[in-house]
């Protein structure tokens, strides 16, 4: 793989995301299609609660939960910086509560992609002082 690669894995990820957000949680098979069945998904929530998915079903299971975390959002990506084996995602996110109380914070994702173009780590760093409920959690 060549950084031209990851830099297009990155879009397709991005594009798979927006979608999921401005749909339900029904668009979500496209995003974890992108994972490889070995990935590792974990976030600053996760972390903090020593948690972590893996596989498609986990990737499944992470992106349902981010997506019923939130009435509306959009993420928008001010910076994606790409070697021949990884992304790094500079993002905010914008949008609603499901109790339509406001949300907006500032984060980075670690993409990390196999030798299949398959994502094989997944890392959302972020303040979770910046929202009130665990992103990508069930708790």
């Amino acid at each position: 793989m060549d950084s031209q690669q990851a830099r297009t894995l990155a879009e397709q990820f991005i594009d798979a995301l927006h979608k999921l957000e401005q749909g339900s949680e029904q668009d979500v098979d496209e995003l974890a299609n992108m994972y490889s069945d070995d990935a590792r998904l974990t976030n600053a929530a996760l972390k903090l609660s020593g948690e972590e998915y893996t596989g498609q079903d986990g990737a499944r299971t992470f992106w349902t939960q981010y997506r019923r975390t939130f009435g509306q959002a959009r993420s928008e990506f001010f910076q994606v910086t790409v070697n021949d084996e990884a992304a790094g995602l500079f993002w905010t996110t914008k949008g609603t509560y499901n109790d339509g109380q406001p949300l907006e914070y500032d984060g980075v994702s670690l993409l990390v992609f196999n030798q299949n173009g398959k994502i094989s780590l997944f890392r959302g760093y972020y303040d979770t002082r910046e929202i009130t409920r665990a992103v990508g959690s069930d708790t």
